[in-house]
């Protein structure tokens, strides 16, 4: 009987406290105005359904299509390298978006130790068999639009083929964006092999795989595989595995890839060989003096990695190791940059230098600093990152207060939308906003990481700098998303006012060249034009090949401004440049395309940057930060910025397809971190704090203080806090302390009646206070009985059945008034409440025999009151009185009664009906007396239930046992 009472007695708590915590859903909804929800929270942007995300696009496709020309030569000029390029950029970013992560976490699990079972790996690597093949794809792709760009390179820098427009009106050539485009496809493959180097899982899982590949491949009809199918994809793997194996780099720059061929040309190609060494030089430097300062761009470090592989592609093709000038720069950067983070993981660009260098040109590696102890370069690294926290963090603090005010009073009417000024400052504060996301990211990435893998202890003050940069990101993102309409309906305007910055340094030569042209005199060209060169080149294909670069640029700039015509734009101003100097100010034009790219691709920068996926690799700062926060009121609203950080891990890792345990591990700790450093705390400091102040009142010679405004500490912040949101549930801590008080005040069944007044003061006090929801009291008082034992009452059922009598109505056992005096004016009664009082005491083990005492009691009366009918001649002399045979037919209801009411009942009849009566009123006694028993367990049962919360919605406590 216990074990059913204990089963019932978890039904009914589950019902109780589903209800209770659906019950507050449905009445905010209830009380929630029209068009209103409930349950958002606009402080949070990570979670938000809708996200309002604007791209510039053009509806021009075709590459001929955009370009519009009447010179053929400057227009297939254009076409050709702008289409590789553009390729070449959609790749990049698509093994961005599909393949970086997602190879860095490939055969992740949460435990490092954790041992495979066998066949785990090759079914791992099946289940990601989808991603294998995309980067098989990618990189086959990619190596193709190289070779072809390599190509078109070496035909532009060649001193046999200058016949060609514009190629012979070419002074000096300068194609800047085309090379940092071949740097961009070259950076693909370098960090792909730096993901397969890091992360060992890929080799040994996609190995495993070809072998029980070759095991299908002899018995195919047992597994069902079509043979065409199969033989594609053992290709795939045998083709990855060797890739894997001599790494995607080094495959392109072999004597047998694709590109041996052209590779041959290029060595050849001392311009072009040139070239990569000056784009080097001058990507490199101008963008190591833009580092570290507010000038610094978002692009500007992955642009580094872009130069980076240009640089050791040209050590390849020349075979010849750099001149003092490209080495002492490639000193100051491994000086300035050691590392650079990118999908949240770090990469070391001396080992990228050290794994991909010629190996017949290594040995000026050994001379570089880095070589020789590269853990000193990033101690140095750390100590210079700790100089720009203290003389950049006071100031981007300040910067980023001013700024969010900025930008969030600055709303304008509808119809002031175009105008110029205010447009402008939009503009301004995106930029802002974009370059402190991105400052910040890289700074806190920095510092965690090389602490971490340094070994080198944070300070506390740093900590706290830590978390407070990490909530301005999350403010960042939330900003932007909060103003996102506002922003989208002035986008196409923002783009105009750079477009027509540009096009205002571009137009005066269009006009300049056209009328240079009508005139047709020489004079007047040599008097604008003096300063081009006049080396034996037809000076009018020059001034038409210019004016039809010029014109094929503002024809960008007069687009949507999409990706395809940045690029373009871009390529046929360096085409421009290299014609001639002429007056157009090449370095500011570049510098607003710069802007305008920022701009245009402004939601996905700050995206990134406000992105925190790399706190999964250092999910051990929860607690910290959430303590440091715990331990100031003024922080409360940080908790929701804390977890939403945190909570990006789990995006990235549903995103890279982890098992099930570890995503669950990574959500479990992010609620432990929660419940231990924040809920638990508070649930206790708020029940001391109401202890302390309803104690002290009663305490003789205390002195008075307001329970409402002083304490251990004012905790009504953290409990007037809204639900907290994680993707997988809500938290609400002011429910949470709720229940928690509920079971440490009313946790008992019965009290005595001065512990009934102090809970009554504290839930009083708490209400006040805090604004807690408290249950209201509902113990009996006088309940308690302690010479109530129900165990003895059973043991002595033939005496308490005499003794006591069953009231239905009131649901009580009376003792019987046998003498009339004395004794009646002390009458016992056996209650509910005096079960309900004896099962908290004791618990529900002493009636686990009841059942049998019961049993053993009715079958013992009902065979005394069968041996007291068995022999009863009552009714059968009556009918011989009054004339009726039984024998002849049956009596009904009504005969039997009248003839029984005609009977005169003697001594001996009266005393058998006496007996039956006695023995059917304690069997009735009895059968009250289990009813109530089990009145008291309902009683006791629904107390309990009350303060118990549901496990399966709400966080366990540690302090909660249940008896």
């Amino acid at each position: 009987m216990a074990s059913l009472l204990l089963e019932q007695q978890e039904k009914l708590r589950r019902v109780v406290d589903d209800w209770r915590l659906q019950s507050r859903d449905l009445l905010s909804d209830l009380h929630a105005s029209s068009g209103s929800f409930s349950s958002y929270n606009a402080t949070s942007s990570s979670s938000d359904p809708i996200h309002l995300h604007v791209e510039l696009t053009d509806d021009l496709e075709d590459l001929s299509s955009i370009i519009e020309s009447d010179n053929v030569g400057v227009a297939k000029f254009l076409i050709a390298l702008s289409h590789d390029c553009l390729e070449i950029s959609r790749l990049s970013q698509l093994a961005n978006k599909n393949l970086y992560q997602q190879l860095f976490l490939f055969g992740h699990r949460w435990g490092p130790q954790e041992v495979l079972l066998e066949g785990e790996p090759q079914k791992e690597f099946g289940e990601s068999l989808s991603l294998f093949v995309q980067l098989y794809g990618i990189v086959d792709d990619l190596t193709h639009l190289l070779v072809n760009l390599l190509q078109q390179l070496n035909a532009v820098y060649s001193n046999y083929d200058r016949s060609t427009r514009p190629m012979s009106s070419f002074k000096t050539i300068n194609l800047r964006t085309v090379l940092e485009s071949l740097g961009e496809g070259l950076s693909v493959l370098i960090l792909l092999d730096e993901i397969v180097r890091q992360n060992g899982n890929i080799r040994s899982h996609i190995s495993l795989f070809a072998r029980m590949l070759s095991q299908v491949k002899i018995d195919v009809e047992t597994f069902g595989i079509a043979l065409d199918d199969l033989d594609f994809l053992d290709q795939v793997v045998e083709n990855l595995q060797r890739l894997f194996t001599i790494g995607f780099f080094k495959r392109l720059v072999q004597a047998d890839s694709p590109l041996s061929t052209t590779l041959t040309l290029v060595k050849s190609n001392r311009k072009l060989l040139d070239a990569f060494s000056s784009c080097f030089y001058d990507s490199c430097s101008e963008t190591l003096l833009r580092l570290d300062s507010w000038k610094e761009l978002p692009t500007d470090r992955l642009k580094i990695i872009y130069v980076l592989a240009l640089f050791l592609f040209s050590l390849h093709a020349s075979g010849e190791a750099p001149n003092k000038k490209l080495f002492k720069l490639l000193e100051d950067l491994l000086e300035k940059l050691p590392l650079i983070f990118f999908g949240g993981r770090k990469v070391l660009l001396f080992e990228i230098l050290q794994t991909k260098c010629p190996p017949g040109l290594s040995a000026w590696l050994s001379t570089l600093e880095a070589s020789k102890d590269f853990n000193l370069i990033q101690k140095n690294f750390l100590i210079r990152l700790n100089e720009l926290y203290l003389r950049d963090w006071e100031v981007i603090r300040d910067a980023l207060s001013c700024w969010a005010v900025s930008f969030q009073s600055s709303i304008h009417p509808l119809t002031e939308v175009q105008n110029e000024e205010w447009l402008r400052l939009l503009l301004k504060q995106i930029m802002q906003g974009v370059i402190l996301a991105d400052r910040l990211h890289v700074l806190v990435v920095s510092m965690l990481d090389l602490h971490a893998s340094l070994e080198v202890p944070l300070k506390r003050e740093r900590v706290k700098s830590l978390c407070h940069m990490i909530i301005s990101l999350k403010v960042i993102g939330n900003i932007f998303q909060m103003r996102g309409s506002s922003i989208v309906q002035s986008f196409p305007h923002i783009m105009n006012i750079i477009q027509s910055d540009i096009e205002w340094l571009i137009l005066p030569f269009k006009v300049k060249l056209q009328s240079e042209l009508a005139k047709g005199t020489q004079a007047s060209k040599l008097g604008l034009f003096n300063s081009l060169s006049r080396g034996g080149k037809d000076m009018d294909t020059k001034l038409m090949d210019s004016l039809s670069l010029v014109l094929v640029s503002l024809q960008m700039l007069g687009g949507g401004g999409s990706t395809n015509r940045q690029l373009i734009f871009s390529v046929a101003q360096d085409a421009l440049q290299s014609i001639g100097h002429l007056d157009i100010d090449f370095l500011r034009i570049r510098r607003l395309m710069s802007k305008f790219r920022i701009v245009s691709n402004f939601q996905s920068i700050v995206s990134e940057s406000v992105d925190c996926s790399f706190l999964y690799w250092r999910r051990e700062m929860a607690q910290t930060w959430l303590s440091m926060i715990y331990g100031d009121n003024s922080k409360s609203t940080w908790i929701q910025f804390i977890l939403d950080a945190f909570s990006d891990g789990l995006r990235l890792l549903k995103i890279c397809n982890v098992d099930k345990l570890t995503l669950k591990s990574y959500e479990q700790d992010i609620e432990n971190a929660l419940r231990n450093e924040i809920i638990t705390p508070l649930c206790r400091d708020i029940e001391a704090d109401l202890r302390l102040h309803v104690h002290s009142t009663h305490l003789k010679g205390s002195v008075f203080i307001n329970p409402t405004k002083t304490g251990v500490r004012n905790l009504s912040w953290f409990v007037r806090m809204r639900p907290l949101r994680l993707p997988f549930k809500f938290i609400d801590v002011k429910l949470l302390v709720e229940v928690y008080l509920n079971f440490a005040f009313y946790g008992h069944s019965v009290m005595p009646n001065y512990d009934h007044k102090i809970y009554s003061e504290m839930r009083h006090l708490g209400e006040l206070k805090y604004g807690l929801e408290l249950d209201a009291l509902h113990h009996l008082e006088r309940s308690s009985c302690p010479e109530f034992d129900i165990r003895r009452i059973f043991k002595k059922l033939v005496m308490y059945s005499e003794r006591y009598s069953y009231i239905i109505l009131k649901q009580v056992l009376i003792e019987n008034d046998f003498d009339g005096e004395e004794h009646g004016k002390h009458l016992r009664i056996i209650s509910a409440d005096h079960v309900a009082s004896y099962i908290t005491d004791h618990g529900l083990k002493p009636l686990s025999l009841v059942s049998d005492m019961v049993l053993d009691f009715l079958n013992r009366m009902l065979i005394n009151l069968n041996e007291l009918l068995q022999h009863d001649t009552l009714v059968e002399l009556s009918m011989r009185n009054i004339g009726y045979g039984t024998s002849d037919f049956s009596l009904q209801q009504g005969d039997l009664r009248y003839a029984l009411g005609k009977l005169s009942i003697g001594d001996h009849e009266s005393l058998q009906l006496e007996q039956v009566q006695s023995i059917v009123t304690r069997i009735g006694n009895v059968l009250g007396l289990l009813r109530i028993t089990a009145a008291g367990c309902s009683y006791y049962l629904r107390n309990n239930s009350w303060c118990m919360p549901n496990p399966f919605l709400i966080l366990f406590f540690d302090v909660m046992v249940f008896g």
